[in-house]
């Protein structure tokens, strides 16, 4: 009550994350931590950190609303991909980065905003590779991960944080009122996001 806490928010709740992370095979470590006021205020400074206005970024059609909002609020270049009940389609999601060069893609990849599907193993690959072809990076939203009734393997985590950034919150899992999200991404990319 007498100090500022530190930025990138409580260690104890950060260590904890890291055991929550962990049961979706991703690996990090407290520097590739931080907390935010939200779910949302972690997609915008991540948006904030990686665009410029004019960029291109690529959404699940359909997707979550607030992305749509938030990122014409970032002057950004809106382009979408067909999502199917195993995750984007696939050979739409090839030939929209080979044609569109987006910077980014959000998606949520466990219980997907609003169809509720879940990205299927072999979905979740080939959509990494091309992500690595295109030098594309991934903001995958695990909002409601702890609501999945059988956990699918997450970007993050076959990714090991090194072009995709999880971000998520527990305003879907204890209460709407519980306003702290987080945003787990490379040691580098959290000091910027820091910053």
């Amino acid at each position: 009550l007498t100090n500022y806490g530190s930025t990138s928010g409580s260690l104890a709740l950060r260590r904890l994350l890291l055991t929550r992370l962990a049961e979706d095979a991703i690996e990090a470590s407290v520097d590739q931590l931080m907390l935010t006021g939200s779910g949302t205020q972690a997609t915008d400074l991540v948006c904030r950190f990686l665009l410029r206005p004019g960029d291109t970024v690529l959404v699940d059609d359909p997707c979550y609303f607030n992305f749509r909002a938030l990122l014409r609020a970032h002057q950004v270049k809106l382009v979408s991909v067909p999502y199917t009940p195993s995750g984007p389609d696939v050979e739409n999601f090839e030939a929209v980065l080979a044609a569109e060069r987006p910077r980014l893609y959000i998606t949520v990849s466990g219980l997907h905003n609003p169809t509720g599907a879940t990205m299927s193993p072999q979905t979740a690959h080939r959509v990494l590779n091309a992500a690595a072809a295109f030098d594309l990076t991934i903001v995958e939203d695990d909002i409601f991960g702890d609501l999945e009734p059988d956990s699918a393997p997450r970007l993050a985590g076959l990714d090991g944080l090194e072009r995709v950034i999880q971000i998520g919150s527990f305003s879907k899992t204890l209460s709407a009122s519980v306003r702290c999200g987080y945003i787990a991404a490379k040691p580098d990319w959290i000091e910027g996001l820091t910053d």
